[in-house]
This record gives C-alpha cells, structure tokens and sequence, in this order.
C-alpha cells in the first residue's frame, strides 16, 4: 500500500469513502463532480487500483490550507491509516509550500497525536467563510478546530497576517 496523488479514475472510490462518512454526519457531502473537478486537492493510500482511504488538502490562499474528508475504509479501520493520510497531507503541505494547516474537526484528539494544537474557529476566518456562514448546523456547531505549523518560519498569527497585505 502507498501513498500518492489521486487521479480521477480514483474519483468513484473516493466519493463512495466520503459519503458514507456524510452519511453519518462526520464529514461533509461532495459529489462525484466536484471531487472530479478537485481531484488535485486529493490524496490516497491505495494498492493497485483498490482504495483504501483518502484525504483532501485544500488551499486558502498561498499561506493556508485544510485537511478535508479524512476517509478510511471500514475493513481496515484501526490499523493507523488515517495517520499515515495525514502525515502525507502535511507532508504534501510542506512540499507545496503552506505555512499552516488546519482542519475542523468531530475527532480533535486524533488530530492532537498527530502534532497538531488546539485552536478557535474565529482565528480561521477563511473557513467561517467559506464553509461555516451557509451551514445549517452553524449555530449547533460542535466541531473543534486544530492547527498544524509545517512552515514555521513563514507562520504567522491570522492578526498580523491581515494586518501585514494592508
């Protein structure tokens, strides 16, 4: 099994993995086509052409991105996949030049291990934006959110960063 770049025959898989964590209401729904047509964003662990999780690294502006639709297959749940999609999501990040990463999350404590820290949503606004202004469970909102540094010499807090393009 190895990780790598999804490509768009991967496009079916990925989006079966993802329903059925919308389904649950852990993750949020996409549809085939606009996995289709972010298929740059994702990430797999896969062997052969059978897939076996997968992740999305989305980009907010050059600075910026999040990890989206961690998935992992239910028949190989508990074996440290999703860990090892985050790893090569942040790696990924890194290679790609980001200087943060977060991630909104119903699992912050798995994110924790991962080496990432606690944070607020209104310290990520490009978020609240994006995702959160239009969402029905706004104002019952449980998710936590985390970030991860992988630039440490570019981080810099969301204050300053608004302050410093001014």
């Amino acid at each position: 099994m190895r990780a790598r770049r999804a490509k768009p025959a991967d496009v079916v898989a990925i989006h079966t993995l993802v329903a059925k964590y919308a389904a649950q209401g852990l993750l949020l729904p996409r549809t085939e086509d606009e996995i289709r047509a972010h298929i740059g964003r994702f990430l797999v662990l896969a062997e052969k052409e059978y897939i076996f999780g997968c992740v999305a690294l989305e980009p907010y502006g050059t600075e910026l991105a999040e990890i989206r639709s961690v998935a992992v297959d239910d028949a190989t749940r508990g074996r440290g996949l999703g860990a090892k999609l985050v790893q090569f999501a942040l790696a990924e990040a890194k290679r790609r030049g980001f200087a943060r990463v977060f991630a909104v999350t119903h699992a912050p404590d798995f994110f924790l291990r991962q080496g990432f820290a606690a944070t607020t949503r209104r310290l990520l606004p490009e978020k609240i934006e994006r995702d959160c202004r239009g969402c029905s469970k706004q104002r019952s909102c449980h998710l936590a959110a985390v970030v991860a540094v992988v630039h440490p010499e570019r981080a810099v807090l969301p204050v300053l960063a608004s302050s410093a393009t001014a």
